[in-house]
């Protein structure tokens, strides 16, 4: 199902930007561990995002990266 408001819209393309740079750094031995990341998916959204006019914020990454430890 894809996001239906502009809060869930930015709020996807965010969430997917910063799970791409995730599976970039544990393809590049950076992170072990993690969750599974749908890189397909993550580009179906970031795409979708574009087209609606909707970019990663500058730090989905981080935002990502805390929420994941528990922050």
């Amino acid at each position: 199902m894809d996001p239906e408001t502009p809060h869930q819209w930015q709020e996807a393309v965010d969430i997917a930007q910063g799970f791409l740079v995730l599976e970039s750094a544990r393809l590049f031995g950076l992170v072990k561990g993690g969750p599974k990341v749908n890189v397909d998916r993550c580009e179906y959204i970031l795409a979708e995002g574009r087209k609606r006019g909707y970019l990663p914020a500058t730090d989905a990454a981080e935002k990502v990266a805390i929420a994941l430890a528990g922050g």
